[in-house]
């Protein structure tokens, strides 16, 4: 069996080679949209049986690099995922489906 989602998928963590000087406050963070800028995790969904970023016309994503180092990133994907069924029960069955990161 299998299901289909459509998600935000947002990660944070602080990489310190990224701080800078925020100008007294005047700069709250930095947006970039291509990742090959940033070192980037290097994280899959391991029940995932097809997926895709979604583009229309450019990339749907961002990355906001904070003056500490901070960084966050965003980017909306479409996954189908693998959800393995036990029917002991059936037709009184209940399945939970999980969503599996590695």
């Amino acid at each position: 069996m299998e299901y289909s989602i459509q998600i935000t998928f947002r990660e944070q963590w602080k990489d310190h080679r990224l701080t800078f000087d925020n100008m007294g406050g005047r700069i709250q963070y930095l947006t970039l949209t291509d990742t090959d800028m940033v070192w980037m995790p290097d994280l899959f969904f391991k029940n995932e049986k097809e997926g895709h970023f979604h583009k229309i016309i450019l990339p749907n994503l961002y990355i906001r690099i904070y003056p500490d180092g901070g960084v966050l990133y965003s980017i909306r994907i479409s996954l189908t995922l693998s959800c393995p069924m036990d029917l002991k029960l059936f037709p009184l069955d209940r399945q939970q489906c999980q969503l599996l990161m590695a």
